[in-house]
């Protein structure tokens, strides 16, 4: 979450343009520790999808929308972002 707060406040801060060259170099520590916690699984907690990987994926797409290329240094998060969008969704009729 603090990940999300950071990128809000700097969205809405009226210093927007001169702290965003600040948020832009630490992203990809940031993204690394995502990385560093996904590793060569295919959800962040192993096999089966959790409530983590709708937080993470938020978080990686609210980033990737910030910043189109952020993700390019980190493959294994943008393949989360396809398998995790390429997910179908059941509707119960019931």
């Amino acid at each position: 979450m603090d990940n999300q707060m950071h990128l809000a406040r700097l969205c809405y801060n009226p210093d927007f343009e001169k702290l965003k060259p600040e948020y832009l170099e630490a992203l990809p520590a940031m993204l690394k520790f995502y990385l560093q916690f996904l590793g060569k699984q295919p959800r962040f907690l192993g096999d089966k999808i959790t409530l983590v990987d709708f937080i993470a994926y938020d978080v990686l797409e609210r980033n990737q929308v910030f910043e189109p290329k952020c993700l390019d240094a980190f493959p294994n998060l943008k393949d989360f972002i396809s398998r995790f969008e390429g997910l179908e969704i059941s509707h119960s009729t019931k």
